[in-house]
């Protein structure tokens, strides 16, 4: 029996409304930019490259989590949703035109990274504003499964409609999504129950701010190792859904478009699972021994996956990736956000989104290390490391598996 005590508040479920639009939109236009570039380049190192772009704007992650600080949220979101939107419309028009080239692609995605950095601390710190504390952890969870569900959505829209309809027509598909997510953030405003606020925060110089959460997550420990394992995993670990899943679908498995956006969809099948099961639970405790076991789980899957060349194999490893990778960023997320003072949720939430910088180098690094020696050997040494150093932090903080 799933408990979704969260649901209970209205604007809670604005949000997660909100959150399932949003996050089918970006997925899928993932799925489509991954498979355009390699048709534009048929180059591994350029699929690094505008994936990689797609995250550059993470680094400005954490002066992002400043402003979901000291200004409206909603209003916030809002204006993500609106540059996403104009983003997606201008990539439907460059292909309508047979206008686009690498170039746009490039510029685009790093447009659309700065939007993805402003939304994702702004709707993190926004969650406990609008849920008490007893239904956080649901409420964090809550958010993976609207995440995961658009991960198997968005990836076999995207996949699907490429050879049906062509780029054009999974572009117009992006953007009216985008549209009905923009329609469900301005009702927040005339939800029944007004939206709770965070205690009052200081309207301090911005770089003061900004340097207030640095520190805070520097002498927290708690804090301070589950960014450190954020930052890693990114690194190492994520690159596996941008970077190389459009690799082996074309390179090892020669499954198309087609059986890359399956490939793609599994992985979030598994991360579906995982979020379903999490708010099965509850407010559980131990949290902190999933992120351990998850933290390890998700490599291991990875380089299990590197040494298979039957499509069937990998979409079962995939799923079981999938699977590692929702229980370890939900419970990384839920432990930041109940450990965190409630001024500081969003420089501390900015600063999770913005270790995600690592995603886009291990992107590129991923299509440079793939295009020299092999996909499949690249996968398989991230996998390692990864989990070389899981292992390392694990020693090195014996109290992480004790958190609660």
């Amino acid at each position: 029996m799933f408990k979704v005590g969260a649901l209970r508040h209205r604007n809670f479920r604005i949000l997660w409304i909100a959150t399932l639009l949003s996050s089918t939109a970006r997925w899928a236009d993932l799925v489509v930019v991954g498979w355009l570039t390699l048709v534009l380049t048929d180059s591994p190192l350029m699929v690094g490259i505008v994936t990689g772009c797609k995250m550059a704007g993470y680094l400005l992650a954490p002066m992002m989590g400043v402003l979901a600080d000291r200004m409206d949220r909603r209003k916030l979101l809002i204006m993500a949703s609106l540059i996403s939107g104009g983003v997606t419309l201008t990539m439907l028009v460059l292909l309508l035109t047979d206008s686009l080239s690498i170039g746009h692609l490039i510029v685009l995605s790093l447009i659309s990274s700065l939007t993805w950095a402003l939304d994702h601390p702004t709707r993190q710190a926004f969650t406990p504003d609008l849920v008490g504390k007893d239904d956080l952890t649901n409420a964090v969870a809550m958010n993976a499964v609207a995440t995961e569900m658009t991960v198997v959505i968005g990836p076999a829209f995207g996949g699907l409609l490429i050879p049906a309809f062509g780029m054009s027509g999974a572009y117009a598909l992006i953007a009216f999504i985008y549209l009905l997510d923009l329609g469900a953030l301005l009702r927040l405003k005339h939800a029944k129950h007004p939206i709770e606020q965070a205690p009052p925060r200081k309207h301090e110089p911005p770089l003061k701010s900004l340097i207030a959460g640095f520190h805070y997550a520097w002498s927290h420990q708690t804090v301070f190792v589950l960014l450190l394992i954020a930052f890693m995993l990114n690194f190492f670990v994520a690159p596996y859904r941008y970077s190389f899943l459009p690799l082996f679908s074309r390179y090892v498995l020669d499954a198309g478009p087609t059986g890359y956006g399956m490939l793609t969809a599994t992985a979030g099948l598994g991360a579906l699972t995982a979020g379903l099961l999490v708010v099965s639970l509850g407010n559980f405790k131990r949290r902190g021994l999933f992120v351990v076991i998850g933290g390890l789980l998700w490599p291991a899957t990875l380089f299990m996956f590197s040494l298979s060349d039957s499509y069937y194999l990998s979409l079962g490893i995939v799923f079981f990736a999938g699977l590692a990778q929702a229980i370890t960023w939900t419970l990384i997320a839920t432990l930041i956000l109940s450990n965190t003072a409630p001024e500081m949720r969003g420089r501390v939430m900015g600063l999770r989104t913005g270790v995600v910088i690592s995603l886009p180098f291990g992107n590129l690094f991923a299509g440079a290390v793939a295009e020299s020696f092999g996909v499949q050997i690249a996968l398989g040494a991230y996998g390692i490391c990864a989990a070389a150093l899981m292992v390392w932090i694990i020693l090195k903080v014996p109290a992480l598996s004790k958190l609660q």
